[in-house]
């Protein structure tokens, strides 16, 4: 496998928003399940997602999708603004720039106001304001969804297409065992690629994911403690309330109050 590592954090939780600024940043290949928007400042930045380099300069921007293999290199000078989002804050929107990725990543003709909007931009503003932010600002990427996806180096494929498949049945019976009969690879080989990879096991992995998906839920109020635990996978209400104590430090009918105070 090429050398990248997940971080577990960036987008993990469903309202998961951070906001960070860098000057004559790199980082190493690495991949997360959020949403990852640069906004180039000042001089020039390489994103090299999968094994293409993207030079990103003053004025521009780049979108990186989940689960993909990315790392930037700054050669001489830049400046930047970085946010990371969890699919579930977009909604619909997310679902169709999976499907359809923008290609290529970068928005060129950047108009200023996404430059301000993004440089204003604070973790601890209202969801609204935050989700408003993310709608208008992933427009222009939306307007450059591509057909083709991108190919995907055989490094990262496998990994790629286990979290794709975490993200396709969640809902029901997403286990290492089924995973290991879709893809024909043995249960062991993927156990240890993943926990390797992803720094925690396969069932710690989607026991997140479907707390995250449930705090989506329960935060829109489309759905009673109950309908989620079943759309979520759960396969008790019992083991629901006991995983999102343990993921949250809230029952889930306390979380669902406390969403309902802060709109």
């Amino acid at each position: 496998m090429k050398n990248f590592f997940y971080e577990t954090g960036h987008g993990a939780g469903a309202d998961h928003f951070s906001v960070e600024h860098g000057r004559d940043f790199s980082f190493p290949f690495h991949l997360h399940r959020g949403f990852e928007i640069i906004y180039v400042l000042d001089g020039e930045l390489d994103v090299i997602i999968e094994d293409e380099t993207h030079t990103v300069r003053k004025n521009e921007m780049i979108m990186i999708c989940p689960h993909g293999v990315h790392g930037l290199r700054t050669s001489e000078h830049s400046r930047h603004v970085l946010c990371i989002f969890s699919p579930e804050l977009i909604g619909g929107v997310a679902d169709a720039l999976i499907r359809t990725p923008p290609y290529p990543p970068v928005v060129r003709d950047v108009s200023g106001i996404y430059r301000t909007m993004l440089e204003d931009a604070r973790e601890d503003d209202p969801v609204c304001r935050i989700k408003g932010l993310l709608y208008y600002v992933c427009d222009p990427f939306l307007r450059q969804a591509s057909a083709e996806r991108p190919k995907i180096s055989g490094d990262s494929e496998l990994l790629h297409n286990v979290l794709t498949y975490i993200e396709d049945n969640y809902a029901g019976e997403c286990t290492l065992e089924k995973l290991s009969e879709n893809l024909n690879y043995s249960y062991s080989y993927l156990s240890r690629i993943f926990s390797e990879n992803v720094g925690i096991s396969f069932s710690c992995y989607v026991a997140q994911l479907r707390i995250s998906k449930a705090c989506s839920l329960l935060q829109s109020g489309e759905a009673g403690v109950m309908e989620t635990s079943f759309r979520c996978g759960f396969p008790s209400v019992r083991s629901f309330n006991r995983n999102f104590v343990r993921y949250t430090g809230k029952t889930p009918t306390q979380y669902k109050k406390g969403s309902s105070d802060r709109k």
